[in-house]
C-alpha cells in the first residue's frame, strides 16, 4: 500500500518496514563518523587531498543527479555552475574582505539564480538540444573568464583567496577542510535523498518518464523543470565554491568542458537511479586517475574502455548492480527461509 498525493503520485510506501526506516536513518549519522574519521585519520597529506576532491566532486554529483537522474535533463553545463560559485567566492572574499562562511552562501544564491536563468529559456529543449544549448552556455562562462579580465583577473585567474570560515574560526589544514566538506557533503546528499522522496520528487520522475502523462495528472512541467535546473546549478556553485576556498586558487582553465563531462560520467557510472550512485560514481571517477597513475601512457585508453563498458552493459550503473545482488541474496534467503518452514510444518 502506498500513499498518494494530490497529483495522483506515489510516495513511500505506508507500511516500510520499521527496520528498514531505522537503517535509513542511522546511515547519516554513521556517513558523519566515517567523513570525521577520515579527515582526522589519513597521515598521507596527498591521499587527503584527493579524498577532499572527492567529497567536493560528490556535493557536484549528487546536485546533478537531480537535474539528470531524477528529471531527464541532459545537462553539459555543470562546469559553468561550479565556475560561477568559484569565482563568486574568490572575489567576495578577495575583493570585499567577506568572510569565507558568508561567501559561500551568497555564492549558492548567484549560483541558483544563474540556474533559474538558463532553465527557464531551456524549458522547450530535451535530449540532445537541451545537452548542446548547456554546452554553449558553458563556453559563453568560459569567455567571459577569460575576457573580463577587470572582474575575473583573466588567464591569471583569481589567488589568495583565504579568509576565516566565520568570526575567528579558520580552517588551517588539510584536515580541518577534509572535515568540514565531509559535513557538507553528507548534509547535501541527506537534502538530494529527502527530496528524491518528496512529491517534488516523484513529480520530476513522473515528468522523467513522460512529461505529457506528468501534465495530465496535474504536474507543472514548467515549475519542475526549472527548479530540478536551479537546484543542479546550486549544488554545482557549492562544490565550486568549496574547491575554491580549499586550494586558495582559481583559473579559467579548470573550468572546461572535460569538468562537465566528468560529472556527467560519475552520475552514469555510478547509476543515474539513486544519490548513492552519484556518490559512488563520483567517488570512483576522482579516485581512479590516482590508481592508474602506474600506467600513465594508458590512463585515457582504460579510463574510456571503463566508461564505455558501463554505458553498454551496465545501464543501471553500479548502484544498480549492487542493488540487484542485494535483492538476489535476499530473495535467497527467503525461499529458504520459506522452505524450512514448509518442511517443519509438514513434519
Amino acid at each position: 500500500m502506498s500513499v498518494t498525493t494530490q497529483a495522483g503520485l506515489s510516495t513511500t510506501p505506508a507500511h516500510a518496514p520499521r527496520w528498514k526506516s531505522l537503517v535509513s536513518w542511522l546511515v547519516w549519522p554513521a556517513l558523519l563518523i566515517v567523513v570525521i574519521a577520515l579527515g582526522l585519520g589519513i597521515d598521507n597529506n596527498y591521499w587527503l587531498q584527493v579524498t577532499v576532491n572527492a567529497e567536493i566532486m560528490v556535493i557536484a554529483a549528487v546536485g546533478l543527479y537531480v537535474t539528470f537522474g531524477l528529471n531527464g535533463q541532459v545537462s553539459l553545463g555543470q562546469a559553468a555552475f561550479y565556475a560561477i560559485g568559484g569565482y563568486t567566492t574568490g572575489l567576495l572574499v578577495t575583493k570585499l574582505s567577506i568572510d569565507f562562511g558568508l561567501a559561500l552562501i551568497l555564492a549558492v544564491i548567484v549560483s541558483l539564480a544563474a540556474g533559474l536563468l538558463i532553465g527557464i529559456p531551456a524549458l522547450r529543449l530535451k535530449g540532445h538540444y537541451l545537452a548542446l544549448a548547456t554546452l554553449g552556455f558553458g563556453q559563453v562562462v568560459a569567455l567571459i573568464l577569460v575576457n573580463w579580465s577587470w572582474l575575473s583577473g583573466g588567464a591569471l585567474g583569481v589567488s589568495n583567496i583565504v579568509a576565516p570560515l566565520i568570526g575567528e574560526f579558520e580552517l588551517t589544514t588539510v584536515s580541518d577542510w577534509a572535515v568540514f566538506i565531509g559535513i557538507v557533503m553528507v548534509v547535501a546528499i541527506f537534502v538530494v535523498q529527502r527530496v528524491r522522496v518528496s512529491s517534488f520528487g516523484r513529480s520530476m520522475q513522473a515528468v522523467r518518464d513522460s512529461d505529457v502523462a506528468a501534465a495530465a495528472m496535474g504536474v507543472s512541467l514548467s515549475r519542475v523543470k526549472v527548479l530540478a535546473f536551479a537546484i543542479g546549478a546550486a549544488f554545482a556553485g557549492l562544490a565550486g565554491a568549496l574547491n575554491a576556498g580549499f586550494i586558495t586558487y582559481i583559473s579559467p582553465g579548470t573550468y572546461d568542458l572535460g569538468l562537465s563531462v566528468s560529472m556527467l560520467a560519475m552520475v552514469v557510472v555510478g547509476g543515474a537511479k539513486s544519490p548513492w550512485g552519484a556518490v559512488i560514481g563520483a567517488v570512483l571517477l576522482t579516485f581512479l586517475p590516482e590508481w592508474l597513475r602506474g600506467v600513465q601512457e594508458y590512463y585515457l585508453l582504460i579510463y574510456g574502455l571503463v566508461l564505455l563498458v558501463m554505458v553498454a552493459f551496465v545501464p543501471g550503473g553500479i548502484w544498480g548492480v549492487i542493488r540487484d545482488a542485494i535483492s538476489g541474496i535476499a530473495r535467497l534467503v527467503r525461499r529458504r527461509t520459506n522452505t524450512t518452514n514448509n518442511e517443519e510444518v509438514t513434519r
